[in-house]
């Protein structure tokens, strides 16, 4: 091959097409919920010296779904993290720029008031941290109980009955709240007559109206058969003992 060639074979070879301007893809600003934009957040952090509250603000996409107590993911220290929503305000005392909540793991309320303040009692007694204190006293989410929103149960419960809550002091107020959606406290010492199963059942019966559940134990294996017997009459196939 010649030079005088080198050209015509050079001619043959088709030229690059002209490169394309890629146009960068900028993500939708991310706004801010209207209505207490700040959530205080509990982040799992394992680290005594982060053992605190930090201000993260809610997008307003998550907005109905950021509710005190709910679970949530945010970004730490370069991580994805978990955390619980406290609480929501209007405002943060953090002088800097606060990063938005990453995701709402679920919208179920987990974290009660009642635990928190139980949990930071522990952490301070036992010299812990609040989040390594939670992770254990709050179960493992678990998304097909979460689903399974209970309802109401139907039926009367027998208060009628001098079998029933009407033959201890204050039995009929007790069911009442239960009813209601109160959480009374109680000590139930039963008296001769009056069935145990059958009490229980009836303030389950009230529990299950309310729209929550209640778990009952019972202090033998061989309870398991009569209560459920028992359950069964009262609440019908939501009373099954599992």
């Amino acid at each position: 091959m010649n030079s005088d060639e080198e050209p015509e074979q050079l001619a043959l070879v088709p030229s690059a097409p002209p490169a394309r301007s890629r146009r960068l893809k900028t993500k939708p600003a991310v706004i801010a919920a209207p209505l207490l934009p700040v959530a205080q957040v509990v982040v799992d952090t394992g680290l005594a010296h982060l053992d605190r509250y930090f201000d993260y603000l809610v997008p307003q996409e998550l907005d109905a779904m950021t509710v005190p107590g709910c679970r949530v993911k945010v970004r730490f220290a370069g991580r994805l993290v978990d955390g619980f929503v406290v609480q929501r305000g209007a405002g943060s005392d953090h002088g800097g720029q606060l990063a938005f909540l990453a995701k709402v793991v679920s919208a179920e309320p987990v974290l009660h008031p009642e635990v928190l303040s139980l949990a930071r009692a522990v952490a301070d007694r036992y010299a812990g941290t609040l989040g390594d204190v939670l992770r254990l006293a709050i179960p493992p989410r678990h998304a097909r109980a979460e689903s399974a929103h209970g309802a109401p149960a139907g039926g009367t419960l027998p208060v009628g009955s001098v079998a029933g809550w009407q033959t201890y002091v204050h039995g009929l107020g007790f069911v009442a709240a239960l009813r209601a959606g109160e959480r009374p406290r109680a000590w139930l010492t039963a008296v001769p007559g009056p069935d145990a199963a059958q009490l229980v059942a009836e303030a389950v019966l009230a529990t299950l109206g309310s729209g929550r559940g209640a778990v009952v134990c019972v202090p033998d294996v061989r309870d398991v058969a009569r209560w459920d017997a028992v359950f069964t009459e009262v609440l019908g196939e939501a009373g099954t003992c599992r």
